[in-house]
């Protein structure tokens, strides 16, 4: 199986759940397992959100390019933004033996994400952050 899947996602929170239906319609068309389908909408969720809180300083119009490949016994997805430079990979790991009320807020999105991929990569390359998340389709 070699076969993909793109959208361009504007960086407002309107333009969300149009990407997430439309992500949820291939995974589902694919049949793409569970954990996976899962991984690519909490992936597409919780990178895009990010970029629009947190990636600009002005009000322009920005894409953030999502593409999604399945080959190999793999699904391979990359969330690309132009917005300011952010690495999740260096982001703390949250403590989840805190009581819930004394954790502080944010972080554990991402560190969903490093969990539930089998490996997960950035680079920042000609003003473009790209996060890119692997999946074992059949372990």
């Amino acid at each position: 199986m070699n076969t993909g899947y793109s959208c361009d996602v504007a960086n407002n929170f309107d333009a969300l759940p149009a990407a997430m239906a439309g992500l949820s319609r291939w995974l589902e068309e694919q049949s793409v397992a569970p954990a996976a389908s899962y991984l690519a909408s909490l992936a597409l969720e919780e990178l895009v959100t990010n970029c629009i809180k947190y990636g600009y300083d002005d009000t322009a119009a920005h894409v953030i390019q999502i593409h999604l490949q399945l080959a190999g016994g793999e699904m391979i997805m990359t969330v690309e933004d132009d917005g300011h430079p952010f690495n999740p990979l260096e982001q703390a790991e949250p403590d989840t033996n805190l009581p819930i009320e004394e954790r502080p807020i944010g972080g554990l999105g991402i560190h969903m994400l490093r969990k539930m991929s089998d490996r997960m990569e950035y680079v920042r390359e000609n003003g473009k952050n790209r996060v890119t998340l692997h999946k074992i389709l059949n372990p």
